[in-house]
């Protein structure tokens, strides 16, 4: 069974099947807190704090739990797989946004109404759909745009200083937990960006 999970986590079809999973649970828990609340404005609202609120989460789980010496060796190791393949297709199975989603909205509807649980939660579904889509595009997109290439160099250096620059959808809490590394064209040396579109263009 360990075989088959692990099997599963770094194929194709489950990697692209995940990011599409992310999107429709986000929209299943936004449709499900518009339907029952008695404030829709209230539900929006909060849908956009969970957006907000995943991006502190992101770093959290990337900081803390990928890259701390900590028991959970499972967590550090099946991500420094992704240090030495930046180009894999290594993701959780397909299900598991819904199934923590549902867990998180369940644990959250008993201090607050069920529509807000559910906002919440959506919009955290949707902000880790944004970083879903955010790490695969910069692994494999080349950007002309300032800002987005800035995105890119601040995640390719942390694939060279590990301890460093946490974030993907944004720099904000590096900067807040003092984690933030500005770079330089030196840093930038020996980084295989864009290995797969440099190929393709061959």
């Amino acid at each position: 069974m360990k075989d088959l999970i692990l099997k599963m986590t770094a194929s194709k079809w489950n990697y692209y099947l995940s990011i599409a999973c992310d999107f429709l649970t986000a929209v299943v828990f936004l449709g499900l807190s518009l339907y029952y609340t008695k404030d829709i404005w209230a539900s929006i609202a909060l849908f956009v704090v969970g957006v907000i609120f995943f991006t502190f989460l992101e770093y959290a789980v990337h900081a803390w739990l990928f890259h701390k010496n900590h028991p959970l060796k499972a967590f550090i190791e099946g991500h420094a797989h992704h240090h030495q393949n930046p180009f894999s297709y290594d993701a959780m199975p397909f299900f598991m946004s819904a199934v923590i989603a549902t867990i998180f909205a369940w644990l959250l509807h008993f201090i607050m109404p069920t529509p807000d649980a559910l906002a919440i939660v959506g919009g955290m579904a949707l902000g880790y759909f944004n970083y879903g889509i955010m790490h695969h595009i910069m692994h494999r997109v080349e950007f002309n745009s300032k800002y987005w290439r800035y995105m890119q160099e601040f995640h390719f250096v942390h694939h060279k200083k590990p301890k460093m620059n946490h974030g993907v959808t944004t720099d904000i809490w590096d900067r807040v937990f003092g984690t933030y590394y500005q770079w330089s064209e030196e840093d930038l040396k020996g980084i295989e960006k864009l290995k797969r579109v440099k190929k393709k263009a061959k």
